[in-house]
């Protein structure tokens, strides 16, 4: 059996000293609101995998000692949990929502608002960077967007005052007259070349010290592609490092596979070192809320994995990004605020995306809505949890994922895990369907890090419990996009408008629904492979077996009657 990495931080390290003089309260009646608008300098890498934080997991090479000092300053959440795909990472960031709640149920397509596959994070849902703005922040975003190309779904749209960045999922690191995507703003950006990296974070600098000079309280969201494709895996390819760098973990003895992915995050350390400096420089770091996160795991070098085959670290977690496997869940999140936070504290709650939406709310003396859109928001404020150096816990929930119907249900240390197919995504209703007839596993994080061990017999009313939270939330979402003719469906599908689910469905029309989806020919029966569906992923065992059980005549066939008396 694989360690449990989390049982070297299972107690919380509760070191409280002071900064630049400054004492920090050790009762947990200290909230946030003793204090002014704080600056905001939100940090987001991508497909950056749990175990290349060093204070993660030891055996990685990279070096990033500009984080691990923030860190050691700090406050680390070894528990977070995110969606494994870069879009609907940011969205539930952004909203404090889930993916299935907030629109973006996947990356932003090209679809507009009202169109059969849409993808966009709801015109009624509020963004952070709205609040902030609203609130009298300035607020600058440099880097990936990822949330949005369309009128109405950019940053200059959603709060943010200056943009300087690429609105797609990835970029060349190198940028050139002749290969950029970078826009200032609302216009395309051809005048820029060099390292995106590099390219960023000046960018970054000059905002904050103009925001500085201003003496406006500023929020600047710097969104890399660093860890992102394309990297260097093939010695006929060139370096999406600098040489420098790359030499600098050659030198080391790392490999060659995993030298230019190496580079690239300890270049982007550096680079971040930067941006400490300056808030010291300015005389602004006490005053100044630092929030660095991953967006999701790290990609994998297996055949078909999702964002392309890269050397990827997530320690001993299975998975990687685009699974719901706590690969592609669980990943570095840090915070420190200079003289308020407590130092070298480690957090072993389990807190998740959401969770970052209320805490820069609360830090920015914000009201946290209760309802964001037609959906609620999940997400709690962390800074009570931080300014009592743990004595004030976070709630246990029940953290749901979603992608492409591949599945995640986390609560306290269980965990429901099945991949059922993309075919419904975001059409709740079948998939609450498919999901009825659907055996999931179910793991003990606290035991089972890496998920290999199936408890879902052993386990039967916790089974029974976490699944039926799982199908009461999809029963639940408000899926209306405001300012469509209708819903969104799937790209695959159909192509009528998704119907708005408010209730929990009752398990006679799911049943209609589920025959309806699998009787691929519509000769009204459902064979072993129409009841299957896409394998991948899929216990087809368990499945062939209850597919005999219902199939009461053994005709190898199942009618709607059969599926229902069942």
């Amino acid at each position: 059996m694989i360690e449990n990495p989390f049982m070297n931080y299972s107690r919380l390290t509760l070191i409280c000293l002071s900064l630049s003089g400054t004492a920090i309260s050790s009762g947990a009646e200290e909230t946030s609101n003793q204090f002014t608008q704080p600056n905001i300098l939100f940090i987001v890498s991508d497909d950056h995998g749990w175990g290349d934080l060093p204070s993660n997991w030891d055996k990685t090479e990279v070096r990033l000692p500009t984080l691990e000092a923030l860190t050691a300053q700090g406050v680390r959440f070894p528990n977070y949990h995110t969606v494994p795909l870069c879009g609907p990472s940011r969205a539930c960031m952004f909203t404090g929502q889930y993916s299935t709640e907030n629109g973006m149920w996947r990356g932003p397509g090209q679809q507009p608002l009202g169109s059969p596959g849409y993808r966009g994070i709801k015109r009624d849902v509020k963004m952070l960077s709205e609040h902030l703005h609203e609130a009298g922040y300035t607020t600058g975003a440099f880097g990936k967007w990822h949330m949005g190309a369309l009128e109405g779904e950019v940053p200059n749209d959603r709060g943010f005052d200056e943009f300087h960045g690429f609105l797609g999922g990835s970029h060349s690191y190198w940028v050139t007259e002749k290969r950029s995507k970078i826009m200032h703003n609302r216009q395309p950006d051809r005048t820029v070349k060099g390292h995106t990296t590099e390219l960023f974070t000046e960018w970054a600098d000059e905002f904050i010290r103009k925001s500085t000079n201003e003496n406006s309280p500023f929020f600047c969201y710097l969104s890399y592609n660093a860890v992102h494709g394309p990297l260097r895996v093939d010695k006929s390819k060139p370096a999406s490092a600098p040489e420098a760098w790359v030499n600098k973990a050659l030198d080391r003895g790392v490999s060659f596979l995993r030298s230019d992915y190496v580079a690239i995050l300890d270049h982007m350390d550096h680079n971040i070192g930067r941006l400490v400096d300056l808030l010291d420089e300015l005389g602004v770091a006490e005053n100044t809320l630092i929030v660095f996160v991953s967006d999701n795991g790290g990609c994998t070098m297996e055949d078909g994995a999702a964002g392309g085959r890269f050397p990827g670290n997530n320690g001993p977690l299975s998975g990687g990004k685009g699974t719901t496997y706590q690969g592609g869940l669980n990943v570095p999140l840090l915070m420190n605020w200079k003289g308020r936070l407590p130092q070298d504290m480690v957090s072993d709650d389990q807190v998740m995306h959401c969770d970052i939406f209320a805490t820069m709310l609360d830090a920015a003396t914000i009201p946290v809505p209760k309802i964001n859109g037609k959906n609620p928001v999940r997400g709690v404020s962390l800074l009570p949890h931080m300014l009592s150096t743990g004595k004030e816990t976070i709630p246990e929930r029940t953290m749901i994922f979603e992608l492409w119907g591949n599945i995640g249900l986390r609560k306290g240390n269980y965990k429901l895990w099945s991949q059922v197919g993309r075919d419904h995504s975001p059409d709740w209703e079948a998939l609450i369907a498919d999901l009825e007839q659907t055996d999931f596993s179910l793991f003990d994080l606290s035991k089972d890090v890496a998920e290999k061990n199936d408890l879902r017999t052993e386990l039967p009313e916790v089974y029974t419990s976490l699944k039926k939270e799982l199908t009461d939330h999809l029963s639940n979402i408000n899926s209306e996009y405001p300012g469509a003719e209708g819903s969104a469906v799937p790209e695959k599908g159909n192509s009528q408008p998704m119907k708005t689910t408010t209730t929990p469905n009752p398990k006679r029309r799911s049943q209609d629904q589920f025959f309806k989806n699998r009787d691929r020919n519509g000769d009204g029966a459902i064979t072993l492979q129409e009841f299957i569906g896409n394998p991948k992923g899929r216990d087809v065992r368990a499945l062939t077996k209850r597919f005999k059980k219902i199939d009461s005549n053994g005709d190898d066939k199942l009618q709607l009657d059969e599926l229902k008396g069942n």
